[in-house]
Parts: C-alpha cells; structure tokens; sequence
C-alpha cells in the first residue's frame, strides 16, 4: 500500500469542512460529526489497493511536491547569488575605503612630523632670536654706563 493512500487529501479534507459547516447548522450537527469523524477514521483505515488513477493522483501530487521545491531551491540560488555579487561588492568598496583611509593617514603623519620639526625649528629661532635681545640689552646698558659722545659744557 502507498504511504500517501492514508493521508486524506486536501480536497477531500475540504469537503469534510464545507459539510460540517452545513450540518452544523441544523439540529442534527453532533449526530452527523460523530458519523463524519467515524467515516474519515475507516477511510484511513482500507486496505483496498489504489486503482490506475488514484496512484497516478499521487504520483502526480509526489512530483508536483518535488516540482515545486526544486523552484524553490533554484529561487533561493539566484537570490543567495545576487546577495553574495552585493556583497561582494560592498566588501570590495569598504577595502578601497580602507586603503584609502589608510593613505590619507599616512599622509596626515607626515604632514604632523613636518609640522613639528617646523615647530621644533621655529622654538629654536624664538629662543636664538630671545638670546640675542638679551645681549643687545646689555650691550645698550653697557653703552649708557660710558661717558657721552659729546662734551658737557
């Protein structure tokens, strides 16, 4: 026997709702869902072999079965790749921002070192620059401490 002959289909799982949602609406609805439950557990139960159309059914719902998750299996290849080419892309742009980054940085340290051997030279000329007016203040309070250039009269 097939292992699909036992599973009640989805047509005939959908007529057994349409008719208790009509036999529940008379008076005799408990009577006629104990009957329909009863009638749906023999179904499950027979023994009696499929006949040409029936299995053709099955193997036709069997195919369809794998039909269907073999579209969905290539659906999610092509959008897996189409995420992966985005990715990649995305990764290949962050790694020219970073190598990009990475020579403006080594461009800002140079321009830094320059900057402070610049400083460094100009501390240097403040205190050469510093010195020398302090030997010209003395060499002025040594000239004002000599006699004037001109007689007294």
């Amino acid at each position: 026997m097939h292992p699909r002959s036992i599973i009640p289909t989805w047509q005939g799982l959908k007529f057994q709702k349409a008719l208790v949602m009509h036999i529940s609406s008379s008076f005799v609805a408990p009577v006629a869902i104990a009957a329909l439950l009863a009638l749906s557990a023999c179904a499950g139960d027979r023994s009696a072999p499929l006949d040409a159309g029936q299995r053709m059914s099955a193997r036709g719902e069997s195919i369809a079965g794998r039909g269907a998750a073999w579209s969905d299996g290539q659906r999610d290849v092509e959008q897996g790749g189409e995420r992966l080419r985005k990715s990649d892309a995305r990764i290949a742009d962050a790694e020219r921002d970073l190598r990009r980054a990475s020579d403006a940085m080594a461009k800002a340290e140079r321009q830094i070192a320059t900057a402070q051997a610049a400083r460094l030279a100009a501390a240097e000329q403040v205190a050469a620059g510093t010195a020398q007016m302090r030997r010209a203040e003395a060499d002025y309070g040594d000239i004002r401490q000599l006699p004037s250039a001109m007689d007294p009269q």
